[in-house]
């Protein structure tokens, strides 16, 4: 019987119990507008902009995007209900006396295909690019600070997942306007060597871990797979036997059995980048992304050499059950700093938080996780 494992970046959507905030609800005060600007390549970039009602403007956050087709809203759909994935950042911002600016990847326009969303321009989707969006985050700087209630406004970049390696690259290539950095989701590594992780059994552990391991044992019984308290084997697994998940047969469901049974498509996903199949990437990998975005990735240097050469303040918020990167990153790159002598970053790390720091708790309550309070506070502060 063939499979396909969930991908362990996908685990939030299946903790969505519910929707409270739709889409087109507006927020109470503030001034929204849309900008738009043309890269130094021509290409056409579309962002959007909240500020206080009126007041002087002392922080501007930028967020800067995690990977693939993202939009200025950031439109979702879940069971039916639509929500807005930057209105809270909005909200919370503009309520703290902040702007937030957001742009949506290049190529990519709102459209009506549900759940994500994006009209994609392929011919400009193929120069979402690294070096092309560290490029883009100066030119909108630039552009916002044409803005006059901008002008003197302290830049504070807020990366997340794939975002928390263009930040850095951005504060080093313009240091006299970023003031500060914010990273979410940290990514310590290359994406190579995270996809790598992500295709160790590791990630998918740490999703079915949540799901079977009762005892916390770090492994997963024929008794804690039979018991199935979140019906995970019907809805997630197909039904599957325990023995179709024990691939090396020894009696338990560990990463090395995940390991197993992802090599296949590990394989062919390196096969299809290194022949530039953007067509097999666009069909088999969760994220829609490009060969030349996963070789560009390949050659960049990683956070654990970018961020020690910065001295600006650095923040880094985790989770320890963060399935697309690994927590271990965020502990690496803290004892590198401490090894040198750098003051510069400080890290917050939260119990049983995932990649979006359980940002679906918000959606189905209304109420901010601790880790978003903190995150909103280290912004404004």
């Amino acid at each position: 019987m063939k499979r396909k494992m969930i991908c362990a970046c996908c685990a939030l959507s299946l903790l969505f119990a519910g929707l409270c905030i739709p889409a087109g609800a507006e927020r109470q005060s503030g001034q929204t507008q849309l900008l738009t600007l043309t890269a130094k390549d021509g290409v056409a970039l579309t962002g959007k902009l909240d500020m206080p009602e009126e007041g002087e403007i002392g922080r501007l956050v930028i967020y800067v995007n995690g990977s693939g087709p993202n939009t200025y809203d950031n439109q979702r759909m879940y069971e039916g209900e639509t929500f807005r994935y930057y209105d809270v950042f909005a909200e919370e911002l503009v309520k703290r006396g902040a702007a937030f600016f957001r742009a949506s990847t290049r190529g990519v326009t709102p459209g009506e295909e549900p759940p994500l969303y994006p009209d994609i321009d392929e011919a400009a989707y193929r120069t979402y690019l690294p070096e092309n969006s560290v490029s883009d985050i100066g030119e909108w700087m630039a552009k916002l600070r044409e803005n006059p209630r901008l002008k003197d406004a302290e830049i504070v970049l807020l990366g997340w997942s794939e975002g928390t390696i263009i930040a850095p690259l951005a504060a080093k290539a313009y240091p006299k306007e970023v003031a500060g950095l914010v990273l979410a989701g940290y990514c310590n590594d290359r994406m190579d060597e995270i996809f790598d992780w992500q295709q160790s059994g590791e990630p998918s552990m740490i999703f079915y871990g949540r799901c079977f391991d009762n005892d916390g044992d770090g492994r997963i019984s024929r008794e804690e797979y039979d018991a199935d308290p979140y019906d995970v084997v019907a809805s997630v697994l197909g039904g599957a036997p325990f023995e179709g998940i024990d691939a090396n047969g020894d009696g338990l469901i560990t990463a090395e059995d995940f390991a197993l049974m992802l090599e296949p498509f590990k394989q062919a996903f390196y096969d299809a980048v290194e022949r530039g199949d953007d067509q097999w990437l666009a069909e088999n990998y969760t994220v829609r992304l490009t060969s030349g975005w996963f070789k560009a990735h390949s050659l960049l240097a990683p956070n654990r050499e970018t961020l020690p050469e910065l001295d600006l303040p650095i923040h880094i918020f985790h989770g320890t059950q963060d399935a697309n990167c690994s927590v271990q990153g965020v502990y690496d790159i803290a004892e590198r700093f401490a090894q040198l002598g750098k003051t510069n970053l400080t890290t917050h790390v939260y119990e049983g938080y995932d990649h979006d720091l359980l940002y679906s708790v918000y959606l189905i309550g209304g109420e901010l996780p601790l880790a978003f309070e903190d995150l909103f506070d280290v912004l404004t502060q």
